[in-house]
C-alpha cells in the first residue's frame, strides 16, 4: 500500500489457512505482502491470530499443524523448503526479535558469548573479529559500552538493555526479513519507546521488510507504513497507518480505536462489548458480527470478502455505507 512501487514483494502471504491438531482453525485465508523497505503491522486482540502467522513464516508451528494456502519470500516457497534451505533460510535471510527477551537469553551465558556466536555462524570468521563486530552492532542499538555488556549476563542488564542485545542480534546476521512479535510487551512505557525507536531507525537505515505483532493500535501506527487488523484469524482491514485514527473502514477498527484512552480530551474509553473468539468459534457470517453494533440479518449468514474501499482492503458488507454516512466512530448504530 505504502510500499516504494517497482520493488516485488519480499514476504507474500496468500489465502493461509492454519488448523491445529484436532481440526481447531486458528488462522482462515489469510492475505498480506510486505515490500524491502515495507513496515506492516498486525493489530488486534489476544487469539486474533497474530503471532500464529508469524509462526507460520519460520515453519515454527505446534506439531500436527496443518497449513494451506501460500507463504513466499523472495519468491520462493517457504512451505516447499527442504531442510538445508529451510536452516539457511531461518539463519541469514529472516530474524525474530522476541517478546520477553529473558525467556530467549540463556542465563548461564554471557552477552558476549551470545552475540559472537551469532555472528560466526552467520559470517564465520575468528571470534577475535566477532567481539569486534558485537560491540559495533551493541553501538548501533544505542549500547556505547559495549566491552563491558559483553562480559555480563543476562540478569545484569535491564530488560530495555536485553532487548537492545536482542536487536542487535537479529541484525548481525544480516536479515532482509524482521519479525517482531509483541517486542515491548515486557518494557514500561518509557523504554517501549526508546527500543521502538532504535528498531524503526535500524530498520530503515538497513532497508528492511519488518512485520510488527502487537496488541497496541497507537504504536503501530506510529512506526509502520501498513496495519492489517486482525479478528478471529482473519483480516478484516488492510490500511495505510498515517491518518487511520480519522480513516477507519470496519466497525472492529473503529472499536478498538474507541477503547484507547484519548490525550487532551474528557471523553472516556468504550470497551468493546463482549469477548474475542478464536477462528475455530466463528459462525458462517462476519466474525465480528455478534460484537457489532451494526450487524444485520446479512452479517450472520454471508462471510464477507476484502475489498477495496480507497486506500483501504474492509470485509465489511456495510463499510461504504457507514464510511458515507459517517456513522462508523459513533457509539451506536
Amino acid at each position: 500500500m505504502n510500499a516504494p512501487t517497482g520493488e516485488q514483494p519480499l514476504l507474500d502471504i496468500t489465502g493461509l489457512r492454519i488448523d491445529l491438531a484436532g481440526g481447531r482453525t486458528v488462522l482462515h485465508a489469510v492475505s498480506y505482502a510486505v515490500r524491502p523497505g515495507q513496515s506492516l503491522g498486525l493489530v488486534g486482540e489476544s487469539g486474533s491470530g497474530k503471532s500464529m502467522s508469524l509462526k507460520a513464516v519460520l515453519r515454527m508451528l505446534p506439531s500436527g499443524a496443518r497449513t494451506e494456502g501460500g507463504i513466499t519470500f523472495d519468491g520462493h516457497s517457504v512451505t516447499g523448503m527442504n531442510p538445508r534451505e529451510l536452516r539457511a533460510f531461518r539463519a541469514g535471510q529472516v530474524a525474530m526479535i522476541p517478546q520477553d527477551p529473558r525467556a530467549a537469553a540463556n542465563p548461564v551465558r554471557t552477552v558476549g558469548d551470545f552475540l559472537t556466536e551469532v555472528l560466526v555462524r552467520a559470517r564465520g570468521g575468528r571470534r577475535r573479529q566477532a567481539v569486534d563486530q558485537a560491540i559495533r552492532h551493541l553501538a548501533d542499538v544505542g549500547i556505547a559500552d559495549g566491552e563491558l555488556r559483553l562480559r555480563q549476563h543476562p540478569h545484569q542488564l535491564s530488560g530495555g538493555l536485553l532487548q537492545r542485545v536482542m536487536i542487535a542480534a537479529a541484525l548481525a546476521a544480516g536479515p532482509r526479513l524482521l519479525l517482531a512479535d509483541e517486542p515491548t510487551t515486557a518494557l514500561d512505557v518509557t523504554t517501549q519507546q526508546e527500543v521502538m525507536a532504535i528498531l524503526d531507525e535500524q530498520r530503515r537505515r538497513h532497508h528492511l521488510a519488518m512485520v510488527l505483532v502487537t496488541h497496541d493500535l497507537d504504536l503501530a501506527v506510529a512506526v509502520t507504513d501498513d496495519i492489517a487488523v486482525m479478528y478471529a484469524g482473519t483480516i478484516v482491514e488492510l490500511a495505510p497507518s498515517k491518518g487511520l485514527h480519522h480513516t477507519a473502514r470496519h466497525p472492529y477498527t473503529a472499536g478498538l480505536l474507541r477503547s484507547r484512552p484519548a490525550i487532551g480530551t474528557r471523553a472516556r474509553p468504550i470497551s468493546l462489548p463482549g469477548r474475542p473468539l478464536s477462528a475455530f468459534e466463528a459462525g458462517p457470517g462476519c466474525v465480528f458480527a455478534d460484537r457489532c453494533a451494526f450487524a444485520q440479518e446479512r452479517c450472520r449468514t454471508e462471510r464477507p470478502r476484502l475489498e477495496t474501499h480507497g486506500t483501504h482492503l474492509v470485509a465489511c458488507h456495510r463499510a461504504a455505507e457507514l464510511a458515507a454516512n459517517g456513522r462508523l466512530l459513533e457509539t451506536t448504530p
